[in-house]
């Protein structure tokens, strides 16, 4: 899932009339609020509880996941952060604004994939190698055990409403900046161009 910002969302009516005959205004307005509903999202990663619904708790706590990874691999972390390393792989596709749309997604195919798990929720079959290193790492699974659960973690559609908000707030601000004559170059004027997955 992503989230699409188009000018028709973003814009009273008003300042649609005014930025009509200048569309460079509307691309740089979107864009910049591309650049702030990452951040939203990202914020709402961290936080873990994207548009103020909290993430489903790992099955195990930091110390016993530890223990397990390092069962498992030889090595484990200090803290495991509910969607791991999913944050840094939010980014906004500004290809299509001067289209009018801005696109607020997962950066590659890969966090596609794993995003999209973890929104839906999903089931892992217990391998023998996983069921050897519960044991080793002190945790003993009962013999009817033959798959672990991961409960939906949503994250875009929570900050659905949260995202719009702020873009549409960051849009006008910029649009009447604009306005006034205010040419200083937005936060997301940059020339990197990113893509976006679903």
């Amino acid at each position: 899932m992503d989230i699409k910002l188009e000018l028709d969302d973003m814009a009273t009516p008003f300042l649609k009339e005014l930025a009509g005959n200048n569309p460079k205004w509307i691309a740089s307005a979107l864009k910049s609020a591309g650049y702030y509903a990452q951040k939203a999202i990202k914020e709402g990663i961290r936080s873990e509880s994207p548009g103020g619904q909290p993430y489903a708790a790992h099955a195990l706590d930091d110390w016993h996941r530890a223990k397990l990874e390092r069962s498992l691999t030889g090595n484990n972390r200090r803290s495991y952060p509910i969607m791991g390393r999913l944050r840094q792989a939010v980014g906004y596709d500004k290809s299509q604004a001067d289209a009018g749309i801005v696109t607020v997604g997962w950066l590659s195919q890969s966090a596609a994939f794993l995003g999209g798990k973890q929104q839906t929720g999903f089931q892992t079959i217990m391998t023998e190698k996983m069921r050897r290193a519960f044991f080793a790492a002190g945790m003993h699974l009962g013999k009817n055990k033959i798959t672990t659960e991961t409960k939906s973690r949503e994250t875009f559609a929570p900050m659905t409403r949260e995202v719009q908000t702020l873009a549409s707030k960051v849009m006008e601000q910029r649009l009447v900046s604009y306005i006034n004559r205010n040419q200083e170059r937005s936060a997301a004027s940059g020339k990197r161009v990113y893509r976006v997955f679903r």
